[in-house]
């Protein structure tokens, strides 16, 4: 006798690379864990945008007939090789095209922003990438004033002299600074206290102190080196304003420290079209410009669930669903399952509520990223200029002078990237930028596309909740709590793990350890299909998705 074939139906709301994660493991060959059964899985993908979702904020532009369009990633696209073991592995198994691209970056302050012509970027510190080995360069503010005609050569030369020596006292102290957030971070020396320690209460802890650090300016430079490039680097990684940064667990940015010491920055190749393209090839049931209104049991089994969409289209009889979405967005939807829940199932509501009351504890930060040919918004001086370039203010947020909808507070470190011209690119052309958290607005005229998106920030309670998401199996024996082996939380599945109800699930870069990335889109998606839905189905991948 052949076994028997049934048919599990599973929804995926969101589409960013958690939800084609899910979906790409989704239509993979599964088998029965005992082999009496086949199963088939029958996945449906809905977005909100007209395009899915990971690639919907991109933008093209013409470059010559010839040559096609310039597609440019928005957000920015790149991912660390020691940060994001999943996504490598993902996008190898898939055939992706990745190169390295060791950005380089200057760190600048710029001054007083309500007049255009008047203020000044000024660069302070220049770091040439290729994860250290290329070294800093001395920014112009240090090189003296150029020789003028008739002025004494020995006052010129004696000008050079103290910008050279103060450069390289600064490159020491600097240097220092670094040796020690590197030293900190080493995971077997980590006291037990730090994993409930903010990066702000870390700062202060281990800052130098006593009389040796008075005397060699250490106190000062430790300081420094917080607010002009700790600081600046996280707001720009994390995309969230000062406070937010002061007030993230110290534990997760030196893991990140620590992960990525001497490894390289990637960017894929083709754009993230390809990536898009390349997971989601299997997917049947793809409904764009479908935003979910409504979630509520199946009216012909209450086992079941039923998503009705803004257009009034409902989709039924779904076994699993996934939220890949901001657990902003996921929040009233879960609220509409539950007030729909009949009364007789009390175990299942509460189940709901605390995945609402899980997801209620994850913060979310608004992120504006312009591509503009305005290049006000980098270092004045040509020479200070590099790939990533991370700008602070110096001026109070209460004399900010900013664009409604093109801005953001200048809390925010405003990251601008100098794009690499693509092939056939006219020369007569300007250059392109990709600005990240603009503080001042590039100018309307120059302006390509403006995109606004969510981004979720993690704080001491938001660490808190993710036990209920992701808790920890084994944690790796050098003692780096983000490469800890993870599986599932107590409120995933919201009682399918348990009972016969159906499963809810919830993944995206916060339901993983860490800071909220790409990684942690990819192994929760990975998590959620493989100990939750094929788990509670009684299947299996035939074969490993992927191993690293």
């Amino acid at each position: 006798m052949s076994p028997i074939e049934r048919t599990v139906k599973v929804a995926i709301v969101g589409s960013g690379l958690a939800g084609l994660t899910a979906g790409y493991l989704l239509t993979e060959p599964v088998e029965s864990e005992k082999g009496k059964e086949r199963g088939h899985i029958e996945v449906h993908l809905f977005e909100k945008s007209p395009t899915l979702g990971m690639d919907a904020a991109s933008v093209s532009i013409p470059v010559a007939k010839s040559a096609g369009d310039w597609r440019i990633d928005v957000p920015m696209r790149s991912f660390q090789g020691g940060y994001y073991p999943n996504v490598i592995a993902l996008y190898e198994k898939l055939g992706v095209s990745f190169r390295k691209a060791n950005f380089s970056y200057s760190f600048s302050f710029m001054s007083q922003p309500k007049e255009r012509d008047n203020r000044s970027v000024t660069t302070t510190m220049i770091y040439n990438g290729s994860s250290g080995s290329a070294g800093v360069s001395k920014p112009t503010i240090l090189g003296g004033v150029p020789q003028q005609k008739g002025q004494n050569y020995l006052l010129y030369l004696l000008g050079k002299l103290w910008g050279t020596g103060l450069f390289i006292l600064l490159t020491m102290q600097i240097a220092v600074c670094f040796a020690m957030t590197i030293w900190h971070s080493i995971p077997v020396r980590r006291p037990q206290k730090l994993s409930t320690m903010t990066l702000g209460e870390w700062v202060q802890e281990v800052a130098p102190t006593g009389e040796i650090a008075r005397l060699t300016g250490m106190d000062v430079a430790w300081g420094d080196y917080v607010e002009t490039i700790l600081l600046p680097l996280m707001s720009a990684m994390t995309t969230a304003p000062e406070d937010d940064v002061m007030n993230h667990p110290v534990e997760e940015i030196l893991d990140y420290c620590w992960l990525t010491l001497g490894t390289s920055h990637y960017v894929v190749s083709n754009g993230v079209r390809d990536v898009v393209s390349r997971l989601s090839r299997n997917l049947q049931n793809v409904h764009l410009s479908s935003s979910i209104i409504s979630i509520r049991p199946d009216p012909q089994d209450s086992r079941l669930i039923s998503l009705e969409c803004h257009d009034g289209d409902v989709y039924s009889g779904f076994h699993h669903l996934v939220f890949a979405t901001q657990a902003s967005s996921a929040i009233p939807l879960l609220g509409s399952y539950m007030s729909n829940l009949p009364s007789s199932a009390e175990s299942q509501r509460m189940a709901i509520m605390d995945q609402i009351r899980c997801l209620k504890a994850f913060k979310y930060r608004s992120t504006i990223v312009i591509n503009h040919t305005d290049e006000s918004l980098l270092p004045d001086n040509v020479q200070d200029r590099r790939d990533l370039n991370l700008v602070t203010s110096g001026w109070p947020e209460d004399e900010d002078a900013c664009d409604e909808g093109l801005c953001v507070s200048s809390s925010h470190t405003m990251a601008t990237h100098i794009l690499p011209r693509p092939a056939g690119y006219p020369s007569h052309l300007p250059d392109v930028y990709q600005t990240t958290n603009p503080f001042v607005s590039p100018r309307k005229d120059t302006i390509i596309s403006v995109s606004s998106l969510e981004r979720a920030v993690l704080d001491c309670e938001a660490k808190e909740a993710l036990k209920g998401l992701c808790k920890v199996k084994k944690q790796s024996w050098w003692g780096c709590r983000t490469m800890a082996k993870c599986g599932l939380g107590s409120v995933q599945g919201a009682g399918r793990l348990t009972d016969g109800c159906p499963g809810v699930w919830i993944s995206g870069s916060y339901a993983y350890l860490g800071v909220p990335l790409l990684e942690g889109c990819v192994v929760s998606a990975r998590n959620v299909v493989e100990e939750g839905i094929l788990k509670t189905e009684g299947l299996k991948l035939r074969r490993e998705p992927w191993s690293i």
